[in-house]
């Protein structure tokens, strides 16, 4: 199952969208355009998470899709969504792994939103 996080930054939208892929690369994530404009973030290897499981650590591997539109009152929404199938190549301590890792990753993008004015 998907999970999904909406972000909103106020500000120029290119500087937003800046900001957000920078936060996810220090977070570990490498990052591709998909063709849909959508930003594709993904950390770790599917072999270290079959090869490890539970003990991949950050080596597991987590891929995070980053949709982008402009809310009703102007701003840059970051969605970002989660597709849960890879976690659980890492067993239930996997999937845990992977929830606590997207959270951190949504805080750390909060915070960018609430330094940039947003609520």
């Amino acid at each position: 199952m998907a999970s999904t996080h909406d972000v909103f930054l106020e500000g120029p939208h290119d500087e937003s969208r800046h900001l957000v892929e920078q936060t996810l690369i220090d977070h570990g994530f490498t990052l591709s355009l998909a063709p849909d404009g959508s930003t594709r973030a993904t950390r770790g290897t599917l072999a270290s998470t079959l090869a490890l499981r539970a003990f991949a650590g950050r080596a597991q591997m987590l891929t995070l899709g980053v949709q982008w539109f402009v809310d009703d009152r102007g701003r840059l929404v970051a969605r970002v969504v989660h597709e849960a199938a890879l976690s659980v190549l890492g067993g239930p301590v996997g999937v845990v792994r992977g929830q606590r890792a997207v959270a951190e990753v949504v805080r750390a993008l909060e915070a960018v939103a609430a330094g940039r004015g947003a609520p």
